[in-house]
């Protein structure tokens, strides 16, 4: 595991997730924690959970990491989601962030920002490289597990369900994670 990214999953363990968050045998539900809710898939070979940040953790933690505050901005601006995910199977997993939608009730279904679009939006900012943010494609062999942000361009407060998809054994699946809530706005923030 790249050096880099210890630090950021020290931070998520730590700063994000509920006492027993990574446990596989979670159930699909909101987190008893009412300052960071959190939602699990966990009926498949690729389990995925994510737990809500507010936009002020989020602008800590960049700021902490010393990133611009044009950068700072642009990423406390959109529905942030601390990620946690692991392949249950006996086989390799291959996932793309890229084809993952977040459904609103309305029907309509948004992107995620993947990190390779975060670098672009970045770049002219100065930042050439990130950690913090969930691998925009990966194979996860058996066991293997990742942490990383997502994000989504939704208000503040939406609710949505995400359609994650994954490969295993060459086919395509798809699960869904019910109730994931974008953070609400704090008094002085949009």
């Amino acid at each position: 595991m790249d050096g880099r990214v210890f630090p950021l999953l020290v931070v998520l363990a730590c700063a994000v997730l509920p006492p027993g968050a990574l446990a596989a045998d979670a159930a699909p539900a909101a987190a008893a924690s009412a300052a960071q809710p959190s939602w699990t898939n966990a009926r498949h070979a690729f389990t995925v959970q994510l737990i809500q940040l507010s936009p002020d953790s989020v602008r800590a933690f960049y700021e902490n990491m010393g990133y611009p505050s044009k950068a700072i901005d642009a990423i406390a601006r959109v529905c942030v989601f601390g990620t946690s995910i692991r392949n249950n199977a006996k086989v390799p997993i291959t996932y793309d962030v890229a084809a993952w939608k977040a459904v609103t009730p309305d029907g309509k279904g948004h992107p995620l920002i993947t990190k390779t679009q975060w670098l672009h939006r970045w770049q002219p900012l100065g930042v050439r490289s990130d950690w913090s943010v969930l691998p925009a494609q990966q194979t996860l062999q058996p066991g293997d597990w990742a942490q990383g942000f997502t994000t989504v361009d939704l208000p503040r407060g939406a609710r949505f369900k995400l359609i994650f998809f994954w490969r295993e054994h060459g086919t395509q699946h798809q699960a869904t994670l019910a109730g994931p809530q974008c953070a609400g706005a704090t008094p002085d923030q949009p």
